[in-house]
């Protein structure tokens, strides 16, 4: 769940004063790279560190989140716009389309190794077998 807080405490222990008015919307974990870039790039909005205390194995830990800053208006369209990025994002990702691709590029390639196993039985030593992708 994304929090919109106003941001009283920092941890550069700004002036209260200077941030009347902004708030901070806090990155879950886990957020694509590419979805923050195109946030920051879309709105104006500050990408800060600051502390927080998340439990993710039970216990309450001290870490450092990533947090855009702003004006309400601008964060709340900056949260909008980042989970209906996110939801396109899940949706490239779990399409059929790289599932098919990547079959097919490995139906090709098991093919070719067995074409040349038989026309070369030694030919199976020299196969680099590390990952690819």
């Amino acid at each position: 769940m994304i929090f919109i807080m106003e941001n009283m405490n920092s941890p550069q222990k700004e002036n209260a004063e200077d941030l009347k008015g902004l708030y901070d919307l806090a990155i879950p974990l886990s957020m694509p790279v590419t979805v923050i870039r195109e946030i920051v790039e879309n709105f104006e909005l500050d990408l800060i560190r600051r502390p927080g205390k998340m439990e993710m194995t039970g216990e309450v830990m001290d870490r450092e989140i990533l947090v855009l800053r702003g004006d309400l208006e601008t964060v709340k369209a900056a949260e909008k716009y980042m989970f209906e990025a996110l939801d396109k994002k899940l949706a490239a990702w779990s399409g059929h389309g790289k599932e098919e691709k990547y079959k097919k590029y490995y139906e090709e390639q098991a093919a070719a190794r067995m074409k040349d196993l038989k026309e070369n039985p030694e030919a199976a030593k020299s196969w680099d077998l590390t990952a690819t992708q």
